[in-house]
């Protein structure tokens, strides 16, 4: 163990500190002998008074030098410079703050306030300022800042993103969203067909070609946390300045809002869900839930936060949710005429006092229900547009950040 140095680099205190630890290491308890030592150990550019008789006036004797205000200095531009880059549960966040406290510690920033603007002009994105801004006020310590800024980092590290792998579990029954290559067993012997009904209607384009694509799609259902439970989910706004300039001109276009359209494309089978409005669901006899082609099937779903029903807002790892299937937003207004496997999506219009009435939503729904395939039992899943409950209710579960979005901040 060497013994340290002063040369101005570090803080006065901390040189005393690391002195003490030093000549405990060797055994050197006499407080003048400790402090005799110190002073040799001081570089021969920073001269001191020969008269110094207390650890006290060695400190306030190198704080005086030029030394210590170009070091001081020094950590006020390092604050100054200093970035927070979120990396999504690796280590940057302890580096930041350790950073932090040292800078503040060096550069002798004890006021609350200062603190906090600087922390503030470290922060990126607009959630985080945001957030900040707002849970700030009442912080009267720098522990309070750190705890602050950790719950912050903590609330942004549950943001689902473009992207990212979600499983999605049914609140009712704790079982999980989930495909695979099974498909739905045939109701009365009967091929898919396709009746005209209040959501769809024919364009007498139908055949057995696009009988055989419907029979080819996957079934979906609810069952134990696994492979066939992960999802991708996927940002498919045209315009997300239009999304989000109502409540965030700067909104990261790689977050999931409550206003964005998306899609989910199961991991395994790269498919994505949808529902068959014109096929029964094998047991409630709801709309049927499939995983199909995305060129077929692009319609969008979106997601309401169930307990806060204002459309705004990042959508967050253990978010109670509903899903909801070609629902009334931006993005479905501007769908009549849009194609799905030769079909049109059309408004329904029920009588002439009603022709500007809009599409109700669908809702994903699961429940106790089961329909057997193969010998085996699985836990229905189905959309519906009667009234909302607790079956419609979907936890969504944040399994894994995409790749391309995860890096390393710079220290």
């Amino acid at each position: 163990m060497e013994p340290p140095i002063y040369d101005g680099k570090i803080h006065p205190n901390e040189y005393v500190k690391k002195m003490r630890v030093y000549c405990n290491f060797r055994q050197i308890i006499n407080e003048q002998d400790i402090l005799r030592f110190a002073i040799m150990m001081i570089d021969s550019t920073i001269n001191v008074p020969e008269n110094i008789n207390s650890f006290d006036a060695l400190i306030n004797a190198l704080k005086d030098h030029i030394s210590f205000t170009v070091f001081k200095n020094s950590c006020k531009r390092k604050l100054q410079t200093l970035k927070y880059i979120s990396d999504y549960g690796g280590d940057n966040t302890v580096n930041f703050i350790t950073d932090f406290r040292t800078f503040c510690r060096d550069a002798e920033i004890t006021n609350i306030e200062e603190q906090k603007k600087y922390l503030f002009n470290a922060l990126p994105y607009d959630f985080f300022k945001n957030e900040f801004a707002i849970k700030q006020k009442n912080v009267n310590s720098m522990d309070e800042l750190i705890k602050t800024f950790e719950e912050i980092v903590s609330d942004y590290s549950r943001i689902i993103r473009n992207g990212s792998i979600i499983a999605l579990r049914h609140v009712g029954t704790g079982k999980y969203l989930s495909s695979c290559y099974k498909k739905y067993p045939q109701q009365n012997n009967q091929q898919y067909q396709y009746p005209t009904n209040r959501y769809l209607e024919s364009d007498d384009e139908s055949s057995e070609e696009e009988t055989l694509e419907f029979q080819s799609q996957s079934m979906v259902y609810c069952g134990d946390f696994g492979p066939n439970a992960l999802w991708s989910i996927n940002n498919i706004d045209n315009n997300y300045h239009s999304i989000s300039s109502d409540y965030n001109h700067n909104a990261n276009i790689s977050h999931i809002h409550y206003k964005s359209s998306i899609q989910l494309q199961h991991k395994i089978l790269s498919k994505y869900i949808y529902t068959n409005i014109s096929k029964q669901s094998p047991t409630s006899s709801h709309f049927e839930v499939c995983c199909g082609d995305y060129n077929n099937y692009q319609l969008p779903w979106s997601i309401k936060h169930y307990h806060n029903r204002d459309d705004r807002g990042n959508v967050k790892s253990q978010d109670i949710v509903l899903l909801l299937w070609n629902n009334n937003n931006n993005y479905n207004n501007n769908l009549r005429g849009h194609r799905i496997n030769n079909r049109f999506s059309r408004p329904s219009y029920n009588n002439v006092n009603n022709q500007h009435e809009r599409i109700k939503d669908i809702v994903l729904r699961s429940h106790d229900l089961k329909f057997i395939v193969e010998n085996e039992n699985y836990q229905e899943v189905v959309t519906h547009d009667e009234r909302i409950g607790g079956n419609d209710q979907w936890c969504i579960e944040l399994v894994e950040y995409p790749q391309k979005q995860i890096r390393t901040g710079n220290r």
